[in-house]
């Protein structure tokens, strides 16, 4: 007769691997590099926060392309992001909240990402994620997003010129680089060498103000997660307010701060297009489920 404790771990077991499993044979599939998964997203709300265009800060390695910022909410139980490449698409993803299943082409078993949790697609890969919880879980997503279908032949602007704008110092704050995409490796040096695609957290207290961290040239989109902050812009004279779930793009020459006015803690996430020279010998310190910084 087997003993409590070992039907015990079987029964967790069972659960574990039923909460890990998601049936394909009820839904549409297909195979991308050698993985199969679900075409169509289910309790998926996907929001576009903002886009810029590469060509339009000067960054000829990567004309045809933009800068892009998402949040996304994956519902549970069985949310589905469908699966894609990022073969020519390269990506970081975040997990703001919540546990989250990703099946890749990298790997024969799924990567289960935790709240804090970075994913960087880089390389030839396909993916879908599974929300096998109950809990909705939030995704925040930058990525170099093609939009142009000859790159030779889109139109490069100069390098904008540096905004005159007065710069505080940073104060009651912080900010960690999470990862980096060498873009150069990721497309074999057929486009974006010597550029990355880098993720940032930032922290302001209340009372605290964090600056514009890029040069003219290295576009940076902002997403606050918890709390609200001011934003103030050299391209306008009125500041604007983010709360929470609300991004903004600095590009163009552009650059700001943000204010931390309220009386909880603000946390930011921060896409930045840059060289990569800007991140060399600086550690980051995203927590990964798979790869290495």
């Amino acid at each position: 007769m087997k003993s409590p404790k070992l039907i015990a771990t079987v029964a967790i077991c069972i659960a574990a691997n039923a909460a890990l499993s998601h049936d394909l044979t009820k839904v549409d599939t297909e195979v991308m590099l050698g993985l199969t998964g679900p075409t169509k997203g289910a309790k998926l709300v996907p929001v576009v926060v903002a886009t810029q265009p590469l060509e339009a800060e000067g960054i000829a390695e990567l004309a045809g392309r933009s800068l892009r910022t998402r949040f996304w909410s994956v519902g549970g139980p069985n949310g589905i992001v469908p699966i894609h490449s990022h073969v020519n698409r390269p990506a970081v993803f975040t997990v703001a909240t919540g546990e989250i299943y990703e099946y890749s082409s990298l790997a024969d078993e799924p990567f289960l990402h935790r709240t804090g949790g970075l994913a960087m697609e880089a390389g030839g890969s396909a993916h879908w994620w599974h929300n096998a919880g109950s809990e909705t879980v939030y995704l925040i997503a930058f990525d170099i997003q093609p939009v142009a279908d000859e790159y030779a032949n889109v139109a490069v602007e100069p390098v904008p010129t540096a905004a005159n704008f007065d710069l505080p110092e940073m104060a009651e704050a912080h900010n960690d680089l999470l990862g980096v995409v060498d873009l150069g490796q990721h497309f074999d040096d057929a486009y974006g060498t010597g550029w990355g695609l880098s993720t940032y957290r930032a922290t302001i207290e209340p009372g605290g103000t964090l600056p514009d961290f890029t040069g003219a040239g290295e576009p940076l989109q902002a997403f606050v997660w918890i709390g609200e902050v001011q934003e103030h812009r050299s391209d306008t004279d009125a500041s604007t307010t983010l709360s929470e779930r609300t991004g903004s793009n600095l590009g163009t020459g552009a650059t700001g701060f943000w204010e931390n006015t309220g009386d909880v803690d603000a946390v930011m996430y921060f896409g930045v297009v840059e060289p990569m020279s800007e991140v060399k010998g600086v550690k980051p310190v995203g927590v990964l489920a798979h790869g290495s910084h």
